[in-house]
């Protein structure tokens, strides 16, 4: 009895994994039949010919610094380089231990605006000063309390925008020139109904920049972060289009999110302690809008391409990936009763089951469906040719997908095609199935432990720059 008992535990952890890899099929199929449409973001759109810019709304770029005197010259050169006509760009230093501040003053030529002013709406910490660039009237530099997180810092960003659209963005990122005015097409072709615009996420430890342009983009050579390059890919380019083409994409990344302020005003910003704010943030957003009858759209433009440092050791992917995961578990706490529920139409039937089925339960599923099989083919309680054949079936389609996503990630960005870089991708994509889901997967496990809860540090590399190389 208790053979044939754990015997079906086992296959049926096996098949949840192949219905995992048939559902992220479902949402290819849609996001495949979205790239191909004619839309704005997917059209190039220079700013002299573009009639959806003639009255662009202003946009305020904010960017949270803690200890980012390694990229925030660079970072912030390229957010006021956007090929947009209406923007300013906000730097909010969260008590940096290194030279942020300094960088920022220096390189910006930036002087004293105010001292200790009142942040605005939503709570913060104390603001020290305020100070503004002479070079460039666009941008401004904010030194704050330290709070240990990045909610408080885009809070006050928030607080002090003077745009109806704001960006949140991390401080160690590089974006196309073009990212915002696709960003703001999309916006602009529906300006009722538009509230949240999400983008693609690639790795910018192997770009190659000038000042504030890209010269080179190429596939990276390091394990962990070309592993993570096919995950992101399947993430932005083969779920997000289509979950958010049927109104349920459940998270607009933190790495880049574009958002109507008011809305932000009204759900209070972001919340300070929780481990998946972005997460967090994006699922209030849906519920206020649904509860009141709003209609609104959360939308992805994947060609709107912005770069940021992934983790490039296993340490530190470690620690971001536990620290991902009990965020999930966080919101799955706060939002589990809105699934199913008629009023949270297709966010609540397709966007958080999603996230509770797949990677919330999926990890622990997974994981018995390994142990099990591990002891079942030890007692001799399991065929091990059949156990060897659902184990290859589900790599294959796990295969199939990674594929899939580095072929549709080519086509759609028109670089990462030099046959050093192909090669390296399809590598890549064998390597996140045979090793790298594995130990993603034991990571999530770990996160279902007690332990720390705070964000900890990412060590910046910096971006490489054409004189240096």
């Amino acid at each position: 009895m208790i053979r044939a008992i754990l015997t079906v535990f086992m296959w049926t952890a096996f098949s949840f994994t192949i219905i995992h890899f048939v559902a992220i099929g479902f949402w290819s199929m849609l996001s495949l039949r979205l790239l191909k449409r004619d839309r704005p973001a997917r059209r190039l759109v220079p700013r002299t010919e573009a009639p959806l810019l003639e009255d662009p709304p202003g946009v305020s770029i904010i960017l949270p610094a803690y200890n980012e005197e390694a990229v925030i010259a660079h970072s912030s050169a390229n957010a006021l380089a956007q090929d947009y006509p209406n923007l300013e760009v906000i730097v909010v230093n969260d008590g940096s231990k290194d030279n942020t501040a300094r960088v920022m003053i220096e390189t910006h030529d930036m002087e004293l605006v105010e001292k200790n002013p009142v942040s605005g709406p939503i709570p913060t910490l104390p603001i020290y000063a305020i100070y503004r660039s002479r070079t460039d009237d666009r941008l401004w530099f904010v030194d704050k309390a330290p709070a240990g997180a990045k909610a408080d810092n885009l809070n006050i960003g928030i607080n002090l925008a003077q745009h109806p659209w704001v960006v949140i963005m991390d401080a160690d990122e590089f974006m196309e020139n073009d990212a915002m005015t696709r960003c703001m097409v999309e916006v602009m072709a529906q300006p009722d109904n538009v509230v949240g615009v999400g983008t693609t996420l690639l790795p910018s430890n192997d770009i190659i920049i000038d000042g504030s342009q890209i010269v080179r983009r190429e596939v990276a050579r390091n394990y962990w972060v070309g592993c993570q390059l096919v995950e992101y890919l399947t993430a932005f380019i083969i779920s997000r289009p289509g979950m958010a083409h049927i109104g349920a994409m459940p998270i607009i990344s933190g790495g880049f999110g574009l958002y109507r302020r008011d809305v932000l005003l009204q759900l209070n910003g972001y919340v300070h302690g929780h481990l998946g704010e972005d997460m967090d943030l994006c699922v209030r957003m849906h519920r206020y809008h649904l509860e009141n009858d709003i209609p609104y759209r959360v939308v992805q433009a994947p060609e709107a391409i912005v770069w940021t440092e992934f983790p490039s050791s296993r340490q530190v992917l470690m620690r971001q990936r536990i620290r991902w995961h009990r965020g999930l578990r966080m919101l799955i706490k706060d939002a589990r009763k809105m699934m199913f529920q008629p009023k949270y139409k297709n966010f609540g039937r397709f966007g958080l089951a999603t996230l509770y089925f797949f990677e919330w339960c999926g990890p622990i599923i997974e994981g018995i469906g390994w142990i099990l099989m591990i002891a079942l083919l030890l007692l001799g309680w399991v065929n091990i040719e059949s156990a060897f054949a659902m184990f290859i079936a589900a790599q294959l389609i796990g295969q199939v997908v990674a594929t899939l996503s580095v072929a549709v990630g080519v086509s759609t960005f028109g670089f990462y095609n030099r046959p050093s870089d192909l090669g390296r991708m399809l590598l890549f994509s064998l390597a996140v199935n045979w090793g790298f889901r594995q130990q993603s997967l034991w990571w999530r496990l770990r996160a279902l432990l007690p332990g720390e809860t705070a964000w900890g540090e990412m060590p910046r590399a910096g971006f490489k720059t054409a004189t240096a190389k």
